[in-house]
């Protein structure tokens, strides 16, 4: 009976299976390991210590070995002057640096789930326009060879035809080897998905991107690389300061502590008289005897004896404070506020760096994107015309409907379809970049990134 729930879970596997969307693909994302241990390390370095002082201690004291007499004390080092400021900046800075390296992170991830899926889907558009172009080809080399010995056959065109066709059928391999490694490491991230239902109305036109770059992009602070550049400038800034004010611990510590006496463990020598053994200190009558044999009841001569002892202090003299100064008269500082100076302008050096590198390669890459697209025009333009049919008709009009021109107008369009397929390949690729580079991929939640523009 088991064996039979095996068999058919097995057989329902597949049946269970989802096929992969951009969703999944995109909520993929938010369980990813990386992503999952960015976010504990954002955590972690946003936790605040809200203390009011440094550390607190304990402290004993044992007064001898008779163990009577036991000191407790409750010792605590302040903060120094000025340092829980510096701790709350600190914290702040640490906290945007943390949450830009996060934004960091998941825009990586996102963008390469985002640049594989458009890979496949372009790769499928030119896939099926190769496909195309194959068949325009093997109409050529049919008709070439019902044309082989009329007075218009030209061999160089079959064997023109006959490379094209070899290269064609290479490009188609390419395709489909593209195709399944795509597949491939899209289940890398999804490995239990049935098909792939990738809307390419998904995708942004290619007016719609050229809109985004009309007037350029302004890179500004919000950009997670320059984020995480400001968010590590003000954190060494900030650590400076903590430096700085640490050096202010003018008052080490302070304490509050309790004097314990154990009456039944304590003893003190003591000079016993004569009275002293005939009433209080009877005990010890026979060795002042011995001692002085002629003593009389008012002797005055001592023997010296450890008698019991009792705590006669009151419950307030019980307890002490302690305070520790600090004399910072003899400190130098000079070189620590030297090397904190030198730290500062590192830290906006660096700043200043990363913010000019992302600055000079946006854009650049708004310069290749631009470029692109005027590319991109001009052989969508031809396609759209040959389609239209003012080419093709003039071309049958001047040819009497020659089957080669025909076909040479057709194959003209598919080619431009085909280079312009491979130009938004291109296009999609930089304008991800972009993406990425502006945090726009960062964004949480299961949502269209693409669409959402720079703006």
């Amino acid at each position: 009976m088991k064996k039979c729930g095996y068999v058919f879970l097995l057989l329902a596997a597949p049946l269970l299976a989802a096929p992969l969307t951009w969703e999944t693909l995109i909520k993929s994302a938010d369980d990813d390991l990386r992503y999952q241990s960015s976010k504990k390390r954002t955590n972690i370095a946003t936790s605040r210590n809200t203390k009011l002082w440094d550390k607190m201690e304990l402290r004993y004291k044992l007064d001898g070995f008779s163990f009577a007499s036991h000191d407790f004390e409750l010792r605590m080092t302040p903060k120094a002057f000025g340092e829980g400021s510096a701790d709350r900046a600190h914290y702040e800075a640490q906290m945007v640096y943390a949450n830009a390296q996060l934004a960091e992170d998941r825009g990586i991830l996102l963008y390469d789930r985002y640049e594989r899926a458009i890979h496949y889907l372009m790769r499928q558009r030119i896939n099926r326009l190769n496909k195309e172009l194959y068949q325009v080809n093997s109409d050529r080399i049919e008709v070439l060879h019902m044309k082989a010995g009329s007075a218009t056959f030209n061999p160089q065109d079959l064997m023109s035809a006959l490379e094209k066709e070899a290269t064609i059928r290479a490009a188609l391999i390419s395709d489909s080897n593209s195709l399944q490694n795509s597949e491939k490491k899209l289940r890398r991230w999804i490995p239990d998905f049935d098909g792939i239902e990738l809307d390419s109305s998904w995708l942004p036109s290619m007016e719609e991107i050229e809109s985004q770059l009309s007037g350029g992009i302004e890179v500004n602070d919000n950009y997670p690389q320059i984020a995480m550049a400001k968010g590590k400038m003000e954190s060494e800034k900030a650590r400076a300061k903590q430096d700085v004010a640490s050096r202010r611990d003018y008052i080490t510590h302070i304490g509050i502590g309790y004097s314990m006496k154990i009456e039944s463990l304590m003893e003190k020598y003591k000079d016993l008289d004569a009275g002293d053994v005939a009433y209080e200190y009877n005990e010890y009558m026979d060795d002042y005897l011995e001692k002085y044999p002629d003593a009389t009841a008012d002797d005055s001569r001592t023997i010296r004896k450890l008698v019991a002892d009792k705590d006669s202090r009151k419950t307030s003299d019980k307890f002490y404070a302690t305070l520790g100064i600090k004399l910072p008269f003899f400190d130098s500082n000079k070189d620590n506020d030297l090397r904190n100076q030198v730290a500062d302008l590192d830290a906006e050096g660096d700043y200043m760096a990363k913010a000019r590198d992302v600055n000079v390669k946006v854009n650049r890459l708004v310069e290749q994107v631009n470029g692109y697209l005027a590319q991109w025009k001009v052989q969508k333009d031809f396609a759209d015309k040959v389609k239209a049919g003012n080419i093709f008709e003039q071309f049958a009009k001047d040819a009497g409907s020659d089957p080669l021109l025909l076909l040479r107008a057709r194959e003209s369009a598919l080619e431009s379809e085909l280079n312009a397929a491979k130009l938004a390949t291109t296009i999609y690729d930089l304008y991800l970049e972009l993406l990425q580079y502006a945090g726009k991929l960062s964004k949480e939640g299961v949502q269209n990134h693409l669409v959402g523009g720079l703006k």
